[in-house]
């Protein structure tokens, strides 16, 4: 039977595959479950580590990573994996004091200040830059119209700052009195969430009909990550090949006939569709 710590690490999204965390002796996964369960789960990078919590956790325990590296987590979440791998704070090696960070130390959880992203919609021009930045789905929008941040979703990350050609993103500091059950339980759904959207993506640049490009550092992680998951064999990639011909010719028919019925395209393109369909 699984232990609760094994089973945080089973069924991931396959951006960790290459963490190969499933053939780790359980007491080493156990470590690593621990640190990611005490990480705040913003998905933010500032550890240097822009696939996200999890593989942060994973080089402390697996490559020897500095443990002080959570900017949003402050010295509680330091401290807290000080004692997972077992810093003895009373010998000589104390605690790392953490990463500073920009925003204030708040004075009830002892963590920085923290921060959710809001849109000057009136500046927005609508350009989907943001929309793949944020790891948990926040945003909302389509091109060419505004987008919302739902600010009770957002973590605070700072993704889509960079992305914005206009710079209509700002950051505003909230103060919160939250207990630590509720704060692990927050932890948890941004996992999930972050779980959840890396799912999807992945699910989109394995459809052969969506023609959205790679826009976020993620998002290419995952293509190639699904690549080298793949074996492929020359018949396949012919078949690929030739699929993406026939839906060009397609798609050129489909557009001559909305504008013009002509008996003699309608028929090469049912044709067409057939031939794609058995392939």
């Amino acid at each position: 039977m699984q232990s609760s710590t094994t089973i945080r690490l089973v069924n991931l999204p396959i951006l960790f595959d290459t963490l190969s965390l499933e053939i780790l002796p359980a007491d080493i996964q156990a470590q690593i479950s621990h640190i990611d369960a005490c990480l705040p789960q913003t998905q933010c990078g500032l550890c240097e580590h822009p696939d996200g919590c999890l593989p942060y956790a994973a080089a402390i325990v697996l490559d020897g990573e500095s443990y002080n590296k959570c900017v949003p987590g402050g010295q509680p979440v330091t401290d807290a994996i000080a004692q997972i791998i077992d810093i003895d704070i009373n010998s000589n090696e104390t605690t790392l004091i953490a990463a500073p960070s920009q925003w204030p130390i708040d004075a009830t959880s002892e963590r920085p200040t923290e921060v959710r992203a809001v849109i000057r919609e009136d500046d927005c021009i609508g350009c989907t830059k943001c929309i793949p930045a944020c790891p948990v789905d926040a945003i909302v929008g389509t091109g060419k119209h505004m987008h919302t941040i739902f600010t009770d979703l957002c973590t605070g990350c700072e993704l889509c700052i960079a992305p914005c050609p206009v710079d209509c993103i700002d950051l505003v500091t909230v103060e919160r009195d939250i207990s630590e059950p509720e704060r692990i339980a927050e932890q948890e759904d941004l996992r999930q969430r972050y779980h959840t959207h890396l799912r999807r993506v992945t699910e989109q640049l394995a459809d052969s009909s969506n023609s959205r490009p790679v826009v976020s550092m993620v998002e290419a992680k995952l293509n190639n990550a699904a690549s080298q998951s793949l074996d492929i064999s020359e018949a396949q990639a012919k078949n690929t090949i030739a699929a993406a011909k026939l839906r060009s010719k397609i798609k050129k028919l489909e557009k001559q006939l909305s504008v013009r019925a002509n008996d003699q395209k309608q028929a090469d393109l049912e044709a067409l569709q057939a031939e794609l369909s058995q392939l």
